[in-house]
């Protein structure tokens, strides 16, 4: 066996042999060393395996938390959303008062709060039991808590209600001054609790009283070619067909561009198939397809359709500027919009009107006068009237992406439903998509363009009878309670102040025979009309009867138009309500054994419709303050009605919130002829019966049409035949245009009976709470 060279040197005795033998023991002694180093390393390796570990925990847990946090914050928006929405929807407390002011809103304060609190207690939590909604006097404040938007989730949000007293706000207004509060404000607070986490967002809506339509009635809307809304439009009435009629403005102009748009409206009615599934072209009745749609757009380039003007959607507006824009440079110059083979614009009208789309709005000083008057109110307290600053590309001879063109700007909201609607046009082989034209372009991302199946709370209710009072408090105002009474014929111009005209006050000679309406080729009556030329009238009553013709007179104050309210079933005393007894009542002759006719001249001899009603011609008029009419219990058709011919103008220097207040009075308005030659202005809120323009009008508000025994409510040219509906009539002078846009900032007149609003203020949202 061998042996190691040590035990055989050791074993021999050299001289080495102890050095040798001191060696072997002293490297046995170090062979602990090794493991000592490996459990040193093992200790290290530890200690940072555990600290490794400790932060990944730590991380994790950090992470774990943003992450509640970020849930916790979502719920708190979510929760300022969510009640945002059921202030639109609950049961607001109602107000007579056109102006929500700090000592109404006071009063409505305890309604409101308690509405709310109707409304949370009927709401749910995690769990299925009802969330806990409760009171306390202690700064008048409501907290629900336990709301829950996502059950799947688990979080929660406590929401605080309180109404903020007078004193300065923590945002800025439009100037940068700071704003200032009052009890028509009122503080949400919405706190979102996700496990442990829990933040807090807060927002103030503001107490108000607004039309929030530019259209809104109980009867079938038209709008013609040439005319555009900007606003919200309404139709209340579930039953009438069609609820809306809605032409495109450019086909007249060109017979390629027609064949051009025909196509596009089939082609959004149609289907396709994207990544192997089939689906509708478009979806909705806006006509117009949005690029960040990426399957519908998809379809579109496919088909051949593209965003001209760059404005993000495909519409029929593209299709014009593809006709028009001849250098593809994004713009239509009227150079190119000129007709070679007459030298004149393809319709001049119509470019006007898109290149003066929104214009600048006076937000404060609504009557222009440069002072704060009633019913107009400092919005940030700087004491300065707010103007809007011109839009860039407004009114600068050309058409580009500055000029915001849609036919509807606003909401479409109808209270019958699709199906309903094609039910009706089911005869006539047409569908909804043919009778609504052009596109509408909602300015709310969270709702739907065109809307069906809408409620009494998506369309406020507008009977006639909800603005009876308004017309009484302004009827207050004339006659002799508008002062000591003038007429002074001799003078230039002639004027007659607070009186209650006579036939005896005409000043134009012999009364006229004029069939009505004006111009029509379907007029309903022939009216003998005494003439009033060129009077100067302030605070006057027009008395039932007078059914007179006004020709370029001036009307400031207030202008009452007297008539009869209760409305009888011929051949009893019972009251109605009906439209066709109405028309009855108006055609009732003298004896009753006599035969009514359009074509006999109705006289305070011969008609009992003729004395009892009101038939007046205003042409060539200013009108300086509201005119009004009382409210009547049935729509008398050619009875109760105005018309308004030549330029009529609408300027309210009196009282901002009305132009016109007539819930039961029919109105016609423009020519039947040559719509370019009737300009009008409208500035405030327009209440009729019904009303139809023809003309080139502008209108500053909002139209109300009360009544419901009108066929239909006509804004644009539809032929010279008042009785039918011709989309295809070829006026003389053009289309003219209409462009009615809603003012929000126009407050309305008292006595009338609505809801009140909540408004979110944006500048005042902030995260986490905010202290008064």
């Amino acid at each position: 066996m061998r042996r190691s060279t040590i035990e055989r040197v050791t074993r021999a005795g050299g001289p080495d042999a102890a050095a040798l033998r001191r060696a072997g023991r002293r490297a046995a002694g170090r062979r602990g060393m090794v493991a000592v180093v490996a459990m040193l390393y093992m200790l290290l390796l530890t200690t940072l395996a555990l600290a490794m570990y400790a932060v990944a925990n730590t991380n994790v847990q950090t992470s774990a938390n943003f992450a509640d946090i970020d849930r916790a914050q979502s719920a708190a928006e979510g929760g300022l959303r969510w009640i945002d929405s059921r202030f639109q929807t609950i049961n607001r407390p109602t107000s007579d008062k056109g102006t929500i002011t700090a000592t109404s809103a006071n009063t409505l304060w305890p309604a409101l709060r308690d509405a709310v609190k109707a409304d949370l207690t009927s709401i749910k939590g995690i769990g299925g039991a009802f969330i806990t909604v409760k009171y306390s006097t202690a700064g008048d404040t409501l907290t629900a808590t336990g709301l829950c938007l996502d059950a799947a989730e688990g979080s929660t949000c406590d929401v605080i209600l309180q109404q903020l007293p007078a004193g300065p706000g923590w945002w800025l207004g439009p100037n940068g001054v700071q704003a200032s509060v009052d009890q028509r404000y009122i503080k949400v607070t919405c706190v979102g609790h996700y496990r442990r986490a829990a933040r807090a967002v807060s927002m103030v809506f503001q107490m108000d009283k607004k039309v929030k339509f530019a259209v809104v009635g109980k009867v079938p809307i038209q709008l013609g070619i040439n005319t555009i809304v900007d606003g919200p439009v309404g139709m209340s009435t579930a039953i009438k067909y069609p609820p809306v009629y809605v032409m495109s403005d450019f086909p007249h102009l060109n017979a390629t561009l027609k064949t051009k748009i025909d196509n596009f409206n089939n082609y959004l009615e149609g289907v396709g198939t994207v990544g192997g599934k089939t689906i509708n072209n478009h979806k909705g009745y806006d006509n117009r397809i949005s690029v960040n749609n990426s399957d519908e757009f998809t379809l579109a380039t496919a088909a051949g359709y593209k965003d001209v003007n760059g404005d993000a959607f495909i519409d029929e507006y593209d299709l014009f500027f593809e006709q028009y824009d001849t250098n593809k440079d994004k713009v239509i110059t009227k150079a190119e919009f000129t007709n070679p083979a007459t030298g004149k614009l393809y319709d001049e009208q119509l470019f006007t009107t898109i290149d003066r789309l929104s214009p600048p709005m006076d937000n404060e000083d609504v009557n222009k006068n440069g002072v704060f008057d009633a019913g107009e109110f400092d919005l940030n307290g700087d004491g300065l009237p707010q103007w809007e600053d011109k839009r860039s590309g407004y009114d600068d001879g050309q058409l580009d992406i500055r000029d915001p063109y849609a036919k509807i700007k606003g909401s479409l909201t109808m209270s019958t439903s699709v199906a309903a609607w094609n039910a009706n046009l089911a005869p006539s082989g047409l569908n909804v998509y043919d009778e609504i034209r052009g596109p509408i372009a909602s300015t709310d991302p969270t709702q739907p363009a065109v809307k069906f199946d809408a409620t009494t709370k998506d369309v406020f209710d507008t009977a006639p009878i909800n603005f009876e009072q308004t017309a009484l408090l302004y009827k207050a105002k004339t006659g002799a309670g508008g002062g000591a009474q003038l007429v002074n014929m001799t003078s230039t111009p002639p004027v007659i102040e607070n009186k209650v005209l006579a036939a005896g006050d005409a000043n134009g000679g012999a009364p006229v025979p004029e069939r009505t309406p004006y111009g029509s080729t379907s007029w309903q009556a022939t009216i003998s009309r005494p003439k009033f030329v060129g009077i100067k009238f302030k605070n006057v009553q027009i008395p039932k009867g007078l059914n007179a013709l006004f020709d370029n007179c001036t009307f400031t104050g207030v202008t009452f138009v007297d008539t009869t309210r209760d409305i009888v079933k011929v051949g009893t005393t019972t009251v109605t309500t009906d439209k066709t007894d109405g028309m009855n009542w108006a055609k009732r002759m003298k004896p009753t054994t006599t035969v009514f006719a359009n074509t006999t001249t109705l006289t305070a001899t011969n008609s009992s419709g003729y004395t009892d009603g009101n038939n007046l011609r205003f042409n060539d008029c200013t009108f300086e303050g509201p005119l009004v009419a009382p409210y009547a219990t049935a729509y008398t058709h050619f009875a109760n009605s105005w018309e308004f011919t030549g330029a009529t103008y609408f300027n309210n220097k009196v009282d901002p919130t009305a132009t016109i207040i007539a819930p039961q009075t029919n109105m016609e308005m423009g020519s039947f002829t040559n719509p370019a030659a009737a300009p009008s202005t409208l500035l405030g809120v327009v209440v009729a019966g019904n009303i139809d323009i023809r003309g080139s009008t502008t209108i500053d508000g909002s139209i109300i049409v009360t009544g419901d025994g009108a066929g239909n409510t006509t804004l644009g040219y539809f032929g010279n035949n008042d009785a039918e509906t011709n989309p295809g009539a070829m006026p003389e002078g053009g289309y003219g245009k209409i462009y009615l846009r809603y003012n929000p900032f126009r407050p309305m007149p008292d006595g009338v009976v609505l809801p009140i609003d909540m408004k979110p203020v944006l500048d005042s949202y902030r995260e986490g709470f905010v202290v008064r």
